[in-house]
């Protein structure tokens, strides 16, 4: 007869516990809920990617913080750069504390740091070469255009590491500029 009151305790002990582990991800992370606005926008100070941060922390080492800010007039971020692992980083930073805050936690920027909610986050960084598909890298990143392109509207967020990459790089860099 107890069963519906202890199915009840469950649940509930479950929420409680889902949000003490945020809470403690976020002391752990040092981070807060920015400033919220009704716009796409981004406008992070010291922005973190906090699993690097507690690697590098393992080695005494500390992430170099990025500040970053898209807004309805600057939409466009290229980051260009010798090959040495901050240009993705830096995506990867954006599109996980962007999916961070979406779903309800915290993330490690300073506190005058502002957020908003974009309708869809749209992601293509690293090699997706598939064997199975018969797909190349270049065939790969064409076919993660084209569903972001279906998909996506004035609400979303496009991530792309190495546009173009797989293919010729002056074929490569072609492509970019004509997108932008």
């Amino acid at each position: 007869p107890q069963v519906p009151t202890i199915l009840q305790s469950y649940e509930f002990l479950a929420e409680i516990d889902f949000i003490r582990a945020k809470a403690h991800w976020a002391i752990q992370i040092k981070a807060i809920k920015p400033v919220f606005e009704d716009k796409q926008v981004l406008d992070w100070t010291t922005a973190i990617h906090p699993l690097l941060q507690l690697s590098l922390a393992k080695h005494g080492k500390k992430v170099v913080p990025l500040d970053i800010e898209l807004n309805k007039e600057q939409r466009i971020l290229i980051i260009s750069g010798p090959n040495a692992g901050g240009k993705s980083v830096c995506l990867k930073t954006v599109g996980l504390l962007q999916y961070m805050l979406q779903c309800g936690m915290l993330i490690p920027v300073h506190e005058r740091s502002h957020a908003g909610i974009f309708g869809g986050i749209f992601i293509d960084i690293g090699d997706e070469q598939s064997i199975e598909d018969d797909l190349s890298t270049y065939s790969s990143h064409l076919t993660n255009m084209k569903m972001m392109m279906k998909n996506c509207n004035e609400r979303s967020i496009i991530l792309i590491d190495e546009f173009g990459g797989g293919t010729e790089p002056q074929i490569g860099g072609a492509i970019a500029e004509a997108v932008l």
